[in-house]
């Protein structure tokens, strides 16, 4: 019996968009939605073998309902900007898969499975129907069924008669009386006001359809609902109208033409391929090549996923297989596995071990596989599992894979997603479903295709996967810090915090809280009647733009930004360091290398990179970062200038090469070319704005960023920056080629070869393609900075083991580097740092870093 599979394209885009996250591909053009659509239409394909099929999609010409109801639809959210394009990289695809693509002006995709489950009964066909739109259950019938997508677009439910009838307590033929009574609020059909769903129910049930309800309206119930349907009738059978499906489109459709057959794998390949659907492209190298063949082995089969309850089983499995192993350690179970077809739960239960049997020795049997150096691993977060393995003295060895840095190399702006949200990306594994090792398996040969197809791989083999072991073991060191001078500092920021606070009050007139917003507006705007420059939606705006906006409006503001200043310095690191600290009064951050798009390393618990360091106050906390021991000291390394460095060797720009490879002041030079001056001339206010420019371009500053930087207007802003590039053509010309790049390949790249997708620059938004020109010129810069940095840390770290192991490299904070050793290694330090982060790589300018040595942070810097 031939069976029809017609799609409301429309309904599952819209579902697929929402459930997955946003996906680019190498051209930076969104496809979440398409892929997750592609990737169920592959599954109804295989699950429903139709000889037939369709997908649907509506136009955007108004249709016969808007002519008969202007408020139709009304009020809908307009299709994001990130899912509008995917409608035509989705309709490509189905066209190399040669599923047949239907549109009608003036009528909607329901109307196209209202037409076709039709034409399937004037056919003697089946018809399956999926759509996430609840008036197609009117479509339901003998020979037609509903697959109702009611969870993003992993679950269905497969709607017959008797469910509609279970689900809506009437036949499907009555849903659009149903709909003409309780009206529907997606589609702005009003119904008859007051009555709801199961009011609508009910009357039906009694009365049989709508134009009964309607002749018996002096039955139904209370005067209220019974006025309600008399002076709503007309309302009511407009509603019923509009929810009914047309199922005789004028002209129906050419039932040949939708003859479906599996298409041969190469020839949706070039589709897919640039799409960046690798796992759907197996999937479909699955499927058979024509209906009714035996099913070939599928590229992800079901995952299997069995549990180990005796330890005896454990030791038997490893001992079958010397690996590759993939490897989750969880808090409460293991699961391991040496292929991609089936998992194997490891419980910690001691009930599920036998009787007897000490939960840590699976532990342990699992840690021994993972320190073997002679297995391979494949893992999620190799440095979160070496720091699970050290209660049991256990290190990470040999060839370890890491999944999670793979999945950041591949799309660096995707940010920390687990591993359940990358196995659903990549569909792997359907919504809702925990993450095996088998399914880290899959999604890690899925990543490791892409890595090499996009040219990535050298950033994640040569930057991302050797740096771990190097933070894993900076976290571990630690920073020992003086908890006496943090103590210290904190009684004096107190009293000075409580001084503050008594003049506040003084100036105010009367006390109040000063960390509350809403109590120091009222007091600001109030009862001082300073000018208010900024109001939320809970009252007026005290942050700290407007602050510094009434600096000599009045003497409290002052004191408020001090207050504020020495409040965050005292809570966050005076008083937050000495809660932090170990036995031994050191602080151990945590560093992550998934977090920023540019490829930077973050601080996290506390934060070392946010210490300010151009403020006194910030500088002093410095001063109580001390050595791991009396008499050792810190050896500091801090690159000069190093992303205008980078932007003068990529730009080419000869007038910059040249003041960086005579030694001379970059900013000066900028000045004295910008103002036409010779360099003796140059003033430090000249000087000033020359830096604020050369560090704002780096970093992709606009008019009103500048502007604020060096508190002059806009258009002198404009001007300002305008003149710099004609100053340096060939800045101008490089980021130019940048943009141009950007909308071109869809991303940027560093030296080291990493991308930063530029999704931004299609937006129709004009906000949102300014911010894309802005990452697209700076992104190569500050990321080839990350990659240098990384690179540098992995260098002075290994040849500190190698010549120096009583030397530990401690902390990397944004350019700097900081060592702590014994005095009499200090110098050979010093060299061995110059010597690896000056020619970590060779540029066109030479790397200049400064290196220094002190007993505490401070004096080293």
């Amino acid at each position: 019996m031939s069976k029809i599979l017609v799609v409301d394209g429309n309904s599952l885009m819209h579902r697929a968009f929402h459930a997955l996250p946003l996906l680019t591909d190498e051209k930076g053009r969104y496809t979440n939605a398409v892929f997750g659509f592609l990737g169920m239409l592959l599954r109804l394909l295989k699950d429903e073998q139709p000889t037939h099929a369709a997908v649907a999609f509506d136009m955007h010409a108004p249709t016969f309902r808007h002519k008969q109801f202007e408020a139709y639809k009304a009020g809908r959210k307009a299709t994001p900007e990130e899912l509008r394009p995917q409608f035509d990289l989705c309709k490509q695809a189905l066209q190399a898969m040669g599923v047949a693509i239907l549109e009608r002006e003036g009528f909607e995709a329901d109307d196209i499975l209202g037409t076709l489950a039709r034409m399937a009964q004037d056919k003697q066909a089946e018809a399956v129907l999926v759509t996430g739109d609840r008036d197609a259950l009117q479509l339901v019938a003998p020979h037609a069924v509903v697959l109702y997508t009611k969870r993003g677009i992993s679950e269905t439910d497969r709607m017959d008669e008797q469910a509609v009838l279970d689900k809506w307590g009437v036949m499907p033929d009555r849903v659009p009386d149903l709909k003409g009574l309780m009206g529907d609020s997606s589609d702005n059909i009003p119904g008859v006001p007051g009555v709801g769903e199961k009011t609508a129910r009910t009357l039906l049930q009694k009365f049989g359809d709508l134009e009964s309800v309607l002749a018996h309206a002096q039955e139904a119930g209370g005067p209220k609902l019974r006025a309600s349907l008399q002076t709503y009738a007309d309302q009511a059978r407009m509603s019923r109208d509009l929810a009914t499906i047309d199922t005789h489109i004028p002209g129906g459709f050419d039932w040949d033409s939708l003859h479906f057959t599996y298409p041969d794998v190469e020839k949706v390949r070039p589709a897919f391929t640039e799409l960046g659907f690798v796992s759907l492209l197996k999937r479909m190298g699955a499927m058979p090549a024509e209906t009714g063949q035996t099913e070939q082995t599928a590229a992800f089969p079901p995952v299997e996923e069995k549990r180990l309850d005796q330890l005896e089983d454990l030791r038997h499995l490893m001992d079958a297989h010397s690996g590759p192993w993939a490897v989750l350690w969880e808090a409460e179970r293991i699961s391991l596995a040496a292929d991609e077809t089936t998992a194997y739960e490891v419980p910690f239960a001691m009930t599920l071990l036998g009787d007897g049997v000490d939960p840590d020795q699976a532990r342990q049997l699992v840690a021994a596989l993972l320190a073997n150096p002679q297995i391979d691993k494949i893992v999620f977060d190799a440095k979160s599992l070496a720091h699970a393995l050290l209660p049991l003295n256990v290190r990470l060895a040999g060839d370890v894979q890491d999944a999670m840095l793979a999945a950041y190399v591949c799309n660096p702006a995707q940010g920390q997603k687990g591993l359940d949200k990358l196995c659903q990306a990549y569909q792997i594994c359907p919504e809702g479903q925990t993450a095996t090792a088998a399914h880290l398996m899959q999604l890690f040969r899925l990543l490791d295709e892409q890595m090499h197809r996009d040219e990535v791989y050298t950033v994640y083999h040569d930057l991302e996967l050797p740096l771990w072991p190097v933070l894993f073991a900076m976290e571990c060191e630690g920073f020992r810090v003086d908890t006496a001078v943090l103590k210290q500092m904190s009684d004096a920021y107190g009293e000075r915090l409580h001084s503050i606070e008594e003049q506040v009050h003084a100036l105010a007139g009367h006390p109040f809280n000063l960390n509350s917003t809403k109590q120091l507006g009222e007091v600001l705007f109030d009862e001082l009647k300073l000018p208010a420059l900024k109001k939320t939606k809970t009252g007026y705006s005290t942050d700290i733009a407007v602050l510094e906006q009434l600096t000599d409006v009045h003497p409290i503001i002052p004191l408020m930004i001090e207050y504020r200043k020495l409040s965050k310095l005292k809570s966050t690191y005076l008083d937050g360091l000495q809660a932090v600290a170990d036995e031994h009064g050191r602080v151990h951050t945590r560093f992550t290398q998934n977090v920023t798009a540019t490829g930077r390393i973050s601080s996290l618990e506390p934060n070392l990179q946010n210490i300010p360091v151009r403020t006194e106050q910030g500088r002093e906390i410095r001063r109580a970062f001390i050595a791991s021991a009396p008499g050792r000291l810190l050896v500091t390394g801090d690159y000069s200038q190093i992303e205008l460095r980078i932007l003068a060797h990529m730009a080419q720009e000869d007038h910059m090469r040249d003041v960086f490879a005579h030694g001379g002041d970059i900013h000066t030079s900028t000045a004295a070319l910008v103002n036409g001056v010779p360099i003796e001339q140059v003033t430090k206010q000249m000087r000033s704005a020359a830096k604020a420019v050369n560090f704002g371009i780096v970093y992709g500053i606009s008019d009103f960023g500048l502007s604020q930087n060096l508190h002059i207007t806009r258009k002198q802003a404009a001007a300002t920056i305008d003149q710099y590039l004609n100053t340096y053509p060939r800045i101008r010309s490089y980021m130019d080629a940048c943009i141009a790049q950007g909308k071109t390949d869809g991303y940027v790249t560093t030296l080291f070869g990493r991308r930063r997708y530029t999704p931004e620059l299609r937006s129709k938004n004009y906000n949102q393609r300014s911010f894309g020109e802005r990452i697209a010129m700076n992104a190569p810069i500050q990321g080839t900075a990350a990659d240098i940095i990384k690179a540098a840390m992995i260098a002075v770290y290994d040849r500190l083991a190698k010549e120096l192991p009583d030397a530990k490299l401690i902390l990397q904070v944004h350019d700097e580097l900081i060592v702590d050793c014994a005095p009499q290694d200090a110098e050979k330090v010093q060299q061995l740092m110059h010597a690896c982060m000056e020619h970590v790589v060779e540029l066109s300018v030479p790397l200049e870093v400064e290196v220094s040595q002190g007993e505490n942070w401070l004096e080293a810097k």
